[in-house]
């Protein structure tokens, strides 16, 4: 599997098909998040990801952009789901919503090791509060 899709596997499994077992073959035991999620451990990642589903439903992605430079592969995704958990302390409010996330993937013998991320907080909180 290239580097891409390694990548797309993360995001088809981990926000669309919810297949979080099939994601410990392709993040590292001792995976490392540089985001303010900060997992640090595959089993980390996740529960961070178990979280998303358990807040966000019906979650679709779009994959905007997919860059690989060495060992490190750039995405900017389209993620549109509805708000069916509490997020920021906020009640469900059943409202669909869309953003824009840009994540950088470091791969290694074929299993993500590190990310850095960016998911638009203010954007998100906007959308279900309005």
């Amino acid at each position: 599997m290239t580097n891409k899709e390694i990548v797309t596997q993360f995001f088809m499994d981990g926000y669309v098909h919810l297949n979080f077992n099939n994601l410990l073959n392709i993040i590292a035991e001792d995976y490392l998040d540089h985001s303010p999620c900060a997992a640090r451990s595959n089993k980390e990642c996740i529960d961070i990801l178990k979280n998303t589903a358990a807040n966000f439903s019906n979650m679709q992605i779009k994959i905007c952009d997919l860059i690989e430079e060495t060992d490190k592969v750039a995405v900017r995704v389209l993620f549109s789901c509805k708000h069916t958990g509490v997020i920021f302390n906020i009640p469900a409010t059943n409202k669909n919503i869309q953003f824009e996330a840009l994540e950088i993937f470091r791969i290694s013998n074929g299993k993500i090791v590190e990310s850095w991320g960016y998911w638009p907080d203010m954007s998100i909180k906007e959308q279900v509060m309005s």
